[in-house]
């Protein structure tokens, strides 16, 4: 144990070092010390998310946070008899060799229940655990560590290119970035949504050097973490790409109107949603209604604790539309604070509560700004993806842990558009009133 602890401090010590010594965590508002606090709150919410899930979730099958690691440990365990095995599984190089089936079946989540043949990204997260293991000595608070870096690298990432576009209050923004509760606890364990912050952050850093600076080395850098992308989330990558390709465009067609454009971009893309089977092997809105059946079926099988009602999905364009107002509520207000049945579900409710204040707020103190890139960017993801887990998802609890990819997109949109010093004034005003 005593050992286990003093690896586990090597390893965190060294994280610091990174955040200290790394150029790219400088040339922002906060500074190293600063930097370091909001680090080490996400390394204390990896021990407060570890407990939960072993005093409240004790079917550790079930429960998210060591699917992936506990697989991990199976596929690395074949590096002592058959390190040949280990390679094959871990690159995915002859990793459907029947053999390798003896471990596959050992596993939990190598295989999905619902495969759609695009990709599995289950297997990017066990490979990444198995690959740790030969570093961690089978203790999973490295492999915890490991994912909260990731994820804190990927928030920075977004940090530091979002508030380039904020006009004032810059520490304030960087709190609210990292610390809103729903991003900082779960993306403070071993969950795909670590690796999403990571890839997202840095394909949206990089994609951003591009457009101001247009060098080929940031093209290229942009195109690897979208790949890594790819295999985190498949479909995070699918809504990234119509703001990045609208982007791309107008950098080299400035003489057009950007919202404008915007807006006939997002309507092709629409259209190429319900007929993408004309143009490539897959039709998305079909995957997308049979995932939405599968997810309900799945959640009535399983008498889901927050299962809320969901009407099926029909593969055309009527259906879906009749649902989006529907799916906008579901992941921007629920749960609702009489539906919480648990600690973290009152929480989200109380996030909720403060988001719709936060908008009402917005809508009184409303301040006029001028559209930029990385406002369309947000206003295109945040809508998409918030629609998207709308549709498709009848637990409220998954809902809930779904969106956290574009919430600081959306606390963005609120930041910039509130008018904080009418407000404060506000205040200020009655306080002195009262008091």
């Amino acid at each position: 144990m005593i050992l286990k602890i003093l690896w586990y401090l090597i390893w965190l010590a060294f994280a610091l070092w990174l955040i200290f010594k790394l150029k790219f965590f400088k040339g922002t508002y906060l500074n190293t010390k600063q930097l370091y606090f909001l680090f080490l709150i996400k390394v204390a919410m990896s021990f407060i998310v570890y407990f939960i899930y072993t005093h409240y979730y004790t079917d550790r099958t079930n429960a998210d946070i060591f699917k992936y690691y506990d697989d991990g440990k199976i596929l690395y365990s074949s590096i002592y008899s058959h390190p040949s095995d280990y390679i094959k599984m871990l690159t995915g190089i002859n990793e459907d060799e029947k053999h390798l089936w003896n471990y596959y079946q050992k596993m939990n989540f190598w295989i999905k229940p619902y495969d759609f043949e695009i990709i599995n990204e289950n297997k990017t997260l066990i490979r990444i655990n198995a690959f740790l293991s030969l570093f961690s000595f089978d203790n999973y608070f490295i492999h915890a560590l490991f994912f909260v870096f990731l994820s804190f690298c990927g928030l920075f990432a977004i940090y530091k290119v979002l508030s380039q576009y904020v006009l004032n209050h810059h520490l304030v923004f960087s709190y609210i970035i990292f610390l809103f509760p729903s991003t900082l606890f779960w993306s403070s364990a071993i969950l795909k949504e670590s690796l999403v912050f990571f890839s997202l952050g840095f394909s949206l850093y990089y994609f951003n050097l591009w457009y101001n600076k247009a060098q080929w080395k940031y093209l290229i850098s942009f195109i690897i973490f979208m790949l890594l992308l790819m295999v985190s989330k498949i479909y995070i990558f699918l809504l990234v790409l119509p703001s990045a390709f609208y982007i791309f465009i107008t950098k080299f067609s400035p003489k057009f109107n950007k919202t404008f454009l915007f807006l006939i971009f997002h309507v092709i893309c629409f259209l190429f949603f319900f007929y993408s089977e004309w143009f490539i092997p897959y039709n998305f809105s079909e995957i997308v209604t049979i995932k939405q059946h599968n997810f309900i079926n799945m959640s009535e099988a399983f008498n889901a604790g927050s299962k809320i009602y969901l009407p099926y999905l029909d593969d055309n364009i009527i259906s879906f539309a009749l649902l989006t107002p529907i799916a906008l509520i579901n992941t921007l207000f629920r749960p609702f604070i009489w539906e919480a049945h648990n600690i973290l579900s009152l929480l989200a409710s109380l996030e909720n509560i403060v988001l719709l204040l936060w908008m009402f707020i917005t809508s009184i103190y409303f301040s006029k700004r001028q559209i930029n890139i990385m406002l369309l960017f947000s206003f295109s993801f945040t809508i998409m993806l918030f629609i998207l887990i709308g549709v498709t998802t009848p637990v409220l609890g998954a809902i809930v842990r779904y969106k956290i990819p574009a919430l600081p997109f959306f606390l963005f949109i609120l930041f910039s558009f509130t008018n904080f010093e009418k407000l404060f004034n506000k205040i200020q005003y009655i306080w002195k009133k009262l008091f």
